[in-house]
Formats: C-alpha cells, structure tokens, sequence
C-alpha cells in the first residue's frame, strides 16, 4: 500500500533516524494521467502513529514532539502542483501551512509515485516541540536534533482499464 515514511537527524554527525506513519491515507479523484490524478489528491496523517521500530523511541517522539502540536495530532496534505518530476505539496502541521517542493517519480512498472522532499520542523513552529523532544533525548541525540526531515510518500496507483 502507499506508506509515509521520513527521516530524521541527530547528533552533531546528523545520524538519520528512519520511521514511517503506520496510519495514513490518500484520496484521489479518478485522473486521465498521473500529472492529473496527483494535482488534486490530499492525504491524512495520524502523527501517534509512529513506527521507528522501536516502542520506547515512538513513545518519545509522539509524546515530546507530536502530541502537543497545536489543532490536534493530524498532519495534512494537499498536492497543489504535479509535473513532470515535481510536486508542490501543501502541508499542514501544528496549525501552520506551507508549501514543501518535492521530486515525482513514477514507476510504471510497480504503478508507484515516489514524492521525496524535505521540511524544517522550525518553519511549522516547532520550536518548543524540537526543544523538548531534544531534552528528552538528550544523552542519545548528544544534545543535538536537526529541525530538518526528509519525507517520502510513495503512492500505489490502481490502473482501471476500460
């Protein structure tokens, strides 16, 4: 199925941390092309749903970071553009919205869209989240957690041949 997944960074060496959201989902209207079918959809995050796999550290990181977000715990999208290579997503988290430009590729043979960009947490006013999530770690992340996460949204395409 289609999976969320990002990377984030700790330590002064900027060691990445893998996880994925375990509860996301996708909408999109019925599309002539992929351009098409991706300048529309919008997607839905869950942000308890964190799988780093590791119990305790997703404990933290939704605890420390995620839950106090302001306007719930959901991170939304929406894909405003979609050409060739590129998208411009429009995310919503901890009440603020921007637009984050992202790389499209389409593999035909899968019928999967991979989305790869990247945001910084500080933009989103996360400050106080990093700040706390960074105290809470503190002897693992060195005193360090970068504001910057990679994102990677691969999308499954159901072809429909008439």
């Amino acid at each position: 199925g289609s999976t969320l997944g990002w990377t984030a960074f700790k330590t002064p060496k900027k060691v990445g941390v893998g996880a994925k959201f375990t509860d996301f989902s996708i909408k999109a209207k019925s599309a002539k092309s992929v351009d098409e079918l991706f300048s529309a959809a919008t997607f839905a995050v869950n942000s308890q749903s964190v799988d780093s796999g590791d119990k305790a550290r997703d404990v933290k990181i939704f605890q420390f970071f995620f839950k106090s977000m302001l306007k719930g715990k959901e991170i939304t999208g929406k894909v405003l553009k979609h050409t060739s290579g590129t998208a411009d997503v429009e995310m919503t988290m901890n009440g603020t919205t921007k637009v984050v430009s992202m790389t499209s590729k389409f593999d035909e043979a899968s019928s999967k869209v991979t989305l790869k960009g990247s945001l910084d947490v500080l933009e989103f006013g996360m400050k106080d989240n990093l700040a706390a999530l960074t105290k809470a770690c503190f002897e693992k992340h060195e005193g360090v957690t970068w504001p910057n996460v990679d994102l990677e949204l691969v999308a499954v395409i159901k072809q429909i041949c008439k």
